[in-house]
């Protein structure tokens, strides 16, 4: 072979491979590249990025890959948007409810709970992915849920809990089973209300009535005792009688008084009281209330006393309301005071505070009573207030007015050194 022809299949071996190389350019260039581009939106949209574009130069098949995929780009946004509010409606929900709300599944692990119920059972840890007996620590709960899914139907449960966190809390407690799509129960949705003030109320009320019904017995009992003596003895002399119906008169003012008190009382309470502020001069008003608590027919060896400055700045207060207090802590300060009786009138102005102190030389009050002085047919001496004709809604009385003069009031006593009453309110009112 000559060279000529060496040099000619040289020379064809040479054009061969440079067309191979440019084949393979041409191929890296049309599919290649643009698989490479697919790979990386893939890869975005699986970790959750958004392409800026979506478009892909290629072979046709390669831009309707790349269509499909803006369009599957398109439908996790409407997706990832849709998942986003229904988030936020599903925590604003929760997060408004007054009551407290667990989610559970079939094996009553906790998967979602709300805030409320964080602060029902003062939970210092999460309870999500531990069960409801870790969770609670109550039992009678964890029946509730364990019925409820294995039943598949509603239960409803008062539970009275008594632990050290809850400190006597109850509660209305719903569970409502969570339903698949092929109708399988897979975990449920408890509720917890908390009735513990309605339980309250319902004691109270209870109280309410049985010492209302306890205080009207004994005035009605004798009313009937003393009708019927007259009514079977009519020959009883002129100064027997009158020693009954002196007896009947002042039961029936003290009945009188009970009912006018109670009035008063549930119209505070229904918040039906008006309050009209005026402004007064506290010594003068001290000074007029004691003159005209001295022309009482039952005015005893009670001394009053008054100790305040000079200068003491007006006050403005319910004028009538405010001399029905002084006046309810005069009484009691006198039926629980041996004599002599010194009672003491003092007032003095903190900031935009005055503070009034009636102070007595009484029996005092025990600690154990003295929380509960200001509460409804409360005594701590029985006896002694029913014979000086109390009510036992003095005191209460006298709260709810403090409290309608956006005020608050209490109680400082030292058995048997006596007791002070401390009244605080707002030189003005706004």
């Amino acid at each position: 072979m000559d060279s000529t022809s060496s040099q000619l299949i040289i020379l064809l071996i040479v054009l061969a491979l440079v067309q191979l190389l440019a084949l393979w350019f041409f191929i890296r260039q049309r599919y290649e590249l643009p698989m490479r581009q697919l790979v990386r939106l893939t890869k975005q949209l699986a970790g959750g990025q958004r392409p800026k574009s979506y478009y892909v130069d290629g072979p046709p098949w390669v831009e309707q890959l790349s269509r499909y995929l803006e369009d599957v780009g398109a439908r996790l946004d409407d997706f990832y948007r849709q998942q986003q509010e229904e988030d936020f409606n599903l925590n604003v929900l929760l997060a408004n409810m007054v009551e407290g709300v667990m989610v559970v599944d079939q094996k009553h692990i906790v998967r979602l709970v709300n805030d409320e119920l964080l602060k029902l059972f003062d939970l210092k840890q999460s309870p999500l992915g531990r069960t409801v007996l870790e969770s609670l620590r109550e039992a009678r709960v964890e029946m509730l849920v364990r019925e409820t899914i294995l039943g598949g139907e509603a239960r409803q449960q008062e539970v009275t809990l008594e632990s050290t966190a809850l400190a006597m809390r109850h509660f209305g407690i719903s569970a409502v089973p969570i339903r698949t799509k092929k109708g399988a129960v897979g975990g449920a949705v408890v509720v917890f209300h908390d009735i513990t003030r309605i339980k309250q109320l319902e004691v109270m009320r209870s109280e309410f009535v049985a010492n209302v019904s306890h205080e009207l017995r004994t005035p009605l009992a004798i009313f009937r005792g003393y009708l019927e003596t007259l009514l079977d003895n009519p020959e009883l002399s002129r100064e027997e009688s009158q020693k009954m119906l002196e007896t009947m008169n002042r039961h029936s003012n003290r009945l009188n008084t009970l009912v006018e008190d109670l009035l008063i009382l549930t119209r505070f309470e229904a918040k039906q009281v008006e309050v009209e502020f005026s402004t007064i001069r506290v010594e003068a008003f001290f000074r007029q209330l004691i003159h005209d608590w001295e022309k009482r027919k039952d005015f005893g060896s009670e001394t009053i006393e008054l100790q305040m400055p000079g200068d003491l700045s007006p006050l403005e207060v319910d004028a009538l309301r405010f001399e029905q207090v002084i006046l309810n802590l005069l009484e009691n300060a006198v039926a629980y005071s041996n004599p002599p009786r010194r009672i003491i009138l003092s007032a003095a102005v903190d900031g935009k505070q005055m503070e009034l102190r009636v102070t007595d030389n009484g029996i005092g009050i025990p600690p154990a009573d003295l929380p509960h002085i200001f509460e409804r047919f409360y005594r701590v001496d029985k006896g002694r207030s029913r014979i000086s004709g109390g009510t036992g809604l003095g005191l209460s009385i006298v709260k709810h007015i403090i409290h309608s003069h956006h005020g608050t009031v209490h109680a400082e006593s030292e058995l048997g050194k006596g007791t002070t009453i401390v009244i605080r309110l707002p030189v003005r009112q706004e």
